[in-house]
């Protein structure tokens, strides 16, 4: 079987649609499927360094990619024209048996939807949350008209589409769509667990790193949708309630830089610039000793349809806080792998005082939080979900 996925970009400076997309190829071609990525040189206000209009390798994954070209117009930047891509599409699409493509509102995927159609070449569509309320209310003329005249019949015209939790084909079955929905989430490696160690390195790499404090810690990309504007609000909160108890937030991503300065302004106005660690984006094994190394992470968004980064977390044995509005909080809540709660200061505050206060939960949720990564959202039996569903679609010799 041979899939092309199909991603506006694959810079990590996206997030976890850009991650998660990059794994899921990898744990199908495991699998005996003939899956690659194509995508543009999209890398946030800049260009990825990589070899164009050729496949290349990428974390072990096929992936070709072509240059895109971003309108000067602010609300058109993050369409990211890309003409030679739709040539090459126009040329190749009927060689693969089934277009996966993940993201709405850019033209790599609008484009690529439209010509699967007039192709007949069947595509599954994961919107990376996407069609949620919050993020149709950002920009909102311009989404539901493009909605109204583009969109929705390619998504109308879609063989099925992938919602990655419960509340994402909630928010997809709200639009009253003609295609089935596919309940099937994202996946996550699962490393072997050290976390003392874990910690240990940290502490020898930064000074900063204070032995014995609670470590708290947000990864992911610096985006108004994730509200740390909520989470510093809370914080400066529990140390006016609390001024004595210990806490150290690590803040490990990118973002644009007038948000990312935004944010260090509002936490030195509050007075907890000194207990905050701004990391910057962070991979690889230093990545896994920060999820390791840590007591909670933390993620008060306004909408997630998944929430890669905390499935991470849970895969590292970290409990996680996480608001309702995040597609992983009803697993781990009914699982006890962490906390929800709602995302606005006084609340998170509470919450905050109270597991920081409760010496040792962590412990025993982390090992909730490791077996629920285990049981739900290991690559190996995702991907195998994604292969029987890709069955379905592909007409069978």
């Amino acid at each position: 079987m041979k899939v092309l996925h199909l991603i506006p970009s694959i810079s990590a400076r996206r997030g976890g649609p850009s991650e998660a997309v990059l794994a899921m190829v990898a744990a199908l071609r495991e699998q005996g499927v003939q899956a690659a990525i194509v995508s543009t040189n999209d890398d946030g206000p800049g260009v990825l360094d990589l070899p164009l209009q050729r496949w290349i390798d990428v974390r072990g994954v096929p992936v070709l990619l072509f240059p895109r070209w971003s309108p000067p117009l602010h609300g058109l930047r993050e369409f990211a024209l890309s003409v030679p891509l739709l040539r090459w599409l126009h040329r190749h699409l009927r060689d693969w048996d089934l277009l996966h493509v993940h993201a709405l509102f850019s033209f790599p995927s609008t484009a690529g939807m439209a010509l699967a159609r007039r192709q007949r070449v069947p595509y599954l569509v994961r919107s990376i949350g996407q069609l949620n309320a919050w993020s149709l209310r950002q920009s909102a003329w311009r989404k539901w008209l493009f909605l109204a005249l583009v969109e929705r019949r390619n998504l109308e015209g879609a063989a099925a589409l992938q919602a990655t939790s419960a509340l994402e084909a909630a928010d997809l079955a709200a639009l009253g769509l003609r295609a089935p929905v596919w309940a099937i989430p994202l996946g996550v490696a699962l490393p072997p667990l050290n976390c003392a160690a874990a910690r240990h390195a940290l502490e020898c790499l930064d000074s900063r790193f204070r032995p014995g404090e609670p470590r708290l810690l947000f990864l992911g990309r610096l985006h108004p949708k994730k509200q740390l504007e909520v989470l510093l609000e809370a914080l400066a909160l529990l140390s006016r309630r609390r001024p004595a108890q210990p806490w150290q937030l690590l803040i490990a991503g990118q973002g644009e830089p007038h948000y990312e300065r935004e944010l260090r302004v509002l936490a030195e106005r509050l007075g907890i610039q000194h207990r905050l660690l701004w990391l910057g984006q962070v991979s690889g094994a230093p990545k896994q000793e920060l999820l390791q190394g840590c007591d909670w992470f933390l993620l008060p968004s306004a909408a997630e349809n998944f929430a890669i980064a905390a499935a991470e977390a849970l895969a590292a044995g970290t409990p996680v806080v996480l608001s309702p509005q995040v597609g992983l909080a009803e697993a781990v809540q009914a699982a006890g792998a962490g906390v929800v709660c709602e995302a606005n200061p006084a609340d998170l505050a509470q919450c905050l005082e109270r597991i920081l206060a409760a010496d040792g939960q962590q412990t025993w949720q982390g090992a909730r939080a490791r077996r629920l990564a285990e049981s739900s959202f290991a690559w190996p039996a995702v991907a195998e979900r994604l292969i029987e569903a890709y069955r379905t679609l592909v007409p069978q010799p």
